[in-house]
């Protein structure tokens, strides 16, 4: 018996010892390991490493030279795939910053932006949104009837009538798409018309400026040969000595914001130091030509730029003045849109979007939700513009403009010095804005549309109307709207 009962004990330490070498046995049998009691046994590194290699030389003879082909064509793909995204995104092919899908989606995006759907669709998801339609809704309301009386005494040039519109309820967009099909039409026709260079050709626009006594920041010439002015610029004839600093270098026949053909030149000393790097970029701006990709209107619009000379000009800087909303000194401007020579609200380059109507409300969209969906709160910052008086002179300068052009819709920016409303000086003109209107999108166009439907102007009828618009003069009375400008524009 006493036999018996220690081979029963070897027995059951056997059996014990078994389960405790392989614990997945306990856990199958329900039996919780928690190894604290008992000991376990954990292979060694090495151990595993001996294992992989095993498996390895196991696996390895079994592979064949058709899973090698596979392996390196694959590789050979990816790798090919990789080096061309990155030529096809350096190059702004289909990929990249200009590349043919990212152009494609801005495009659309910013068609979509401006579309009564769009617009009213967030007025549905958002009461701020809704608000900011009505005020919108309500502001053109009060303005139409002011507009149709401007109308009504306002001389078309010529060649602004050519644009064939045929209901009230076109879109922004819409419209400039309609205008720059008009002169392209005229430009290929036996007219040969070049009147589109009063916006696309930055220097015949400030020879205009210039010939009508209007105030711009200094112009210190002109150039028609990109070699001489990058002789004339680094020789110190370009800009004088003792001039104020900083200038800026503009290429006359890029116009479009996408083109990043205006260059600050910081300092005489800046000038110097970056001379390799500037002179590559005036010969590269030179044989640049624009292309209006990020609109819907640019298949029009590239002929006409396409036809450009290319010019270069150099002008000098505008006082800054301190913006509130971020505290920063800068050169302030407005950009105000006028339709039938009466301006009806303007944008600003500075503040959080901005716009400004007449009535002297401040729109702004200070978070990034608000500034989505188009909800607006008035601004308690820059209140001095109104405070100070610079928006009656602003909307002045503007419709002169306007009103010597002959033209039933432009984009007239503006300067302003804080401090000294009477220190306003125009920087440029558009004739295809792209800023964001917001809510104000949908009615707008209204206005401009419905002037031509309506036939409210009347067609200038002039010595001068067989002149380009840019050839307009003012001091000559060579022009239209002569009997409405009151007062001639603030002189240089």
């Amino acid at each position: 018996r006493l036999d018996g009962h220690w081979t029963s004990v070897t027995m059951k330490e056997a059996k014990l010892r078994r389960r405790v070498e392989q614990p997945g046995d306990m856990e199958n049998q329900g039996i919780e390991h928690s190894g604290t009691n008992l000991p376990s046994i954990t292979p060694s590194i090495s151990h595993r490493v001996q294992q992989f290699h095993k498996m390895v030389k196991k696996k390895a003879r079994n592979i064949t030279w058709r899973d090698i082909n596979m392996v390196v064509a694959v590789f050979i793909l990816l790798l090919t795939m990789r080096v061309t995204y990155n030529a096809m995104y350096e190059r702004n092919i289909v990929f990249g910053e200009k590349g043919a899908l990212t152009k494609f989606i801005i495009n659309r995006q910013r068609h979509i932006s401006q579309t009564q759907i769009y617009l009213h669709f967030w007025t549905y998801v958002d009461d701020g949104a809704a608000t900011t339609w009505h005020k919108a809704k309500a502001y053109y309301e009060s303005q139409r009837p002011l507009f149709e009386k401007a109308a009504r005494e306002f001389e078309l040039h010529p060649y602004w009538t050519r644009t064939k519109i045929d209901r009230i309820d076109a879109g922004w967009y819409e419209m400039i798409g309609l205008r720059a099909k008009a002169m392209a039409e005229m430009y290929e026709g036996a007219e040969h018309r070049d009147d589109f260079r009063i916006e696309k050709d930055k220097c015949q626009m400030y020879k205009f400026f210039t010939q009508n006594g209007f105030r711009t920041a200094k112009i210190y010439g002109y150039w028609d040969d990109y070699q001489k002015f990058t002789e004339d610029l680094f020789s110190g004839v370009a800009i004088p000595p003792n001039s104020s600093w900083p200038n800026f270098f503009k290429c006359c026949h890029l116009t479009q914001g996408s083109s990043e053909s205006t260059k600050m030149l910081k300092s005489e000393k800046w000038l110097k130091e970056n001379k390799e790097e500037m002179t590559k970029f005036i010969k590269e701006k030179w044989e640049y030509r624009a292309d209006d990709w990020e609109r819907p209107w640019a298949k029009d619009m590239n002929k006409l730029t396409d036809s450009l000379v290319p010019g270069i000009m150099v002008q000098g800087p505008y006082p800054q003045s301190l913006e509130d909303w971020g505290q920063d000194q800068t050169v302030l401007e407005l950009k105000v849109e006028t339709f039938w020579g009466r301006a009806y609200l303007a944008s600003a380059n500075f503040g959080r979007d901005t716009i400004i109507l007449r009535d002297g409300s401040i729109e702004v969209f200070p978070s990034e939700w608000e500034n989505r969906v188009n909800a607006h709160v008035e601004s308690p910052y820059n209140t001095w513009i109104r405070e100070e008086g610079h928006l009656q002179r602003v909307w002045d300068l503007a419709e002169t403009a306007a009103k010597i052009m002959g033209i039933d819709q432009v984009r007239i920016d503006i300067f302003i010095k804080r401090g000294d409303p009477d220190a306003i000086a125009i920087n440029e003109n558009s004739i295809s804005s792209g800023m964001g209107y917001r809510a104000h999108f949908e009615f707008m166009p209204k206005i401009w549309a419905q002037g031509h439907v309506e036939k409210w102007y009347k067609t200038y009828q002039g010595e001068a109307k067989s002149l380009p618009v840019y050839d307009m003069n003012y001091p000559k009375k060579q022009c239209p709207n002569q009997h409405l400008i009151t007062k001639p524009p603030p002189y240089v």
